[in-house]
C-alpha cells in the first residue's frame, strides 16, 4: 500500500504560476494526496486559483500565512497529515501524471528518508545524458549535484522546488531551520546536511520530474520591488550558511557568488548605485546577526 502524501506549497506574488502548478496537481493520477498552499499574499490567492483541485479527488488545505518561506513550510507540513512531505515551489510545473504516485512508491523502501527529484531548466528544459560528477565532501554535494541529471543514485542534496520527506525523517531532524528567516537561501542544503549528519537516506530520481519556470517576481526574488524584508533580512540566510557550513577552501567564492552576487553585484545595482550604501550596511548588520546565530541549530 503506497504511504499517504501532502504536498506543500508556499506561495507569494505568483498568482498565475500557482494557479498553473496546482492545475498540474489537480491531474494527478494513481492516488489522492492531500495538497497545502501556504498563501502569503495580502490579500488572499483569489478562490478562482483553487476551483481545479476542489474538482480533483485531491485534499485541498489553504493556511493564511505571514511572509517567510521557511516558517511557511515547517506551518504547512505541522497543518498536514500525510506520511511523505512533497515540497515544490508555485511556479514549476510538472508534466507528469503519475508524478506523485512515483514519489509514493520510491518511499515503499523503509530506508528512504528522502527524495531530490530532477529540476529542468529554460529556455530548453532538457535533461542532461551527463552522470553527475563524483564530489569530494558532503558540502560540494550538497551545493553543487546537478539536478538536471538523469542518474538515479544516492546523494547528500535537496532542492525545496521538487522534494520529499518522509515525515519521521523530518521530525528527527527538526525540519527546516527557522534561523533561516527573512528572504532565506540555502535553507533546504543545510536541511541535508543535517540528515546526512543524522545517518539518513537521501536518494535521486530523474524520474520525478518538474519544469522550473523560475517567474521573475515573487517568491524568494530580490529583484522583486514588493519584497517585504529588511535589507539585513534579505542576507541573513546568506551569512548563516557560510558560517554554518561552507569550509574554507570554498568561502572566496561563496562570498563572490552567492553572497556579493545576490546583493551588490545584482545586474540592477550598477545602473543604481544609490543603492550601494543601504546594502552595504544590510550586509554588515545581517553578518553579525548571523555570526551570533549560526553556531546552534533551532528546533
Amino acid at each position: 500500500m503506497l504511504p499517504s502524501v501532502s504536498v506543500v506549497v508556499a506561495t507569494w506574488r505568483r498568482e498565475e504560476a500557482l494557479r498553473l502548478v496546482l492545475g498540474d496537481l489537480a491531474r494527478q493520477e494513481g492516488l489522492a494526496a492531500e495538497i497545502v498552499v501556504v498563501d502569503q499574499n495580502t490579500p488572499p490567492t483569489e478562490a478562482d486559483v483553487f476551483e481545479q483541485l476542489r474538482r480533483s479527488p485531491h485534499a485541498l488545505i489553504v493556511l493564511p500565512h505571514a511572509p517567510g518561506v521557511v516558517a511557511s513550510r515547517n506551518d504547512g507540513v505541522r497543518a498536514a497529515r500525510g506520511e511523505v512531505l512533497v515540497f515544490i515551489d508555485d511556479d514549476v510545473r510538472i508534466d507528469d501524471v503519475q508524478f506523485l504516485e512515483k514519489i509514493a512508491r520510491n518511499f515503499l523502501d523503509p530506508e528512504l528518508a528522502a527524495l531530490c527529484g530532477q529540476e529542468l531548466s529554460g529556455p530548453d528544459f532538457r535533461a542532461s545524458i551527463e552522470p553527475a560528477p563524483t564530489f569530494r565532501n558532503a558540502f560540494e554535494e550538497a551545493a553543487f549535484f546537478p539536478r538536471e541529471t538523469s542518474e538515479r543514485r544516492e546523494v547528500f542534496h535537496l532542492a525545496t522546488c521538487n522534494c520529499a520527506v518522509r515525515r519521521s525523517a523530518w521530525e528527527k531532524v527538526g525540519g527546516l531551520d527557522p534561523v533561516f528567516a527573512g528572504n532565506s537561501y540555502g535553507d533546504d542544503t543545510d536541511l541535508a546536511l543535517r540528515m546526512r549528519a543524522a545517518g539518513l537516506r537521501i536518494v535521486f530520481d530523474p524520474t520525478v520530474s518538474v519544469r522550473h519556470m523560475r517567474a521573475p517576481m515573487g517568491g524568494l526574488r530580490l529583484a522583486d520591488p514588493l519584497n517585504p524584508w529588511s535589507v539585513a533580512d534579505r542576507y541573513l540566510s546568506l551569512w548563516i550558511f557560510f558560517f554554518r557550513h561552507v569550509p574554507r577552501r570554498w568561502q572566496r567564492w561563496y562570498l563572490r557568488d552567492a553572497i556579493l552576487g545576490k546583493s551588490l553585484l545584482l545586474r540592477q545595482n550598477f545602473v543604481r548605485p544609490w543603492r550601494w550604501p543601504a546594502i552595504l550596511a544590510g550586509l554588515t548588520m545581517s553578518f553579525f546577526r548571523a555570526r551570533a546565530k549560526a553556531g546552534t541549530v533551532s528546533t
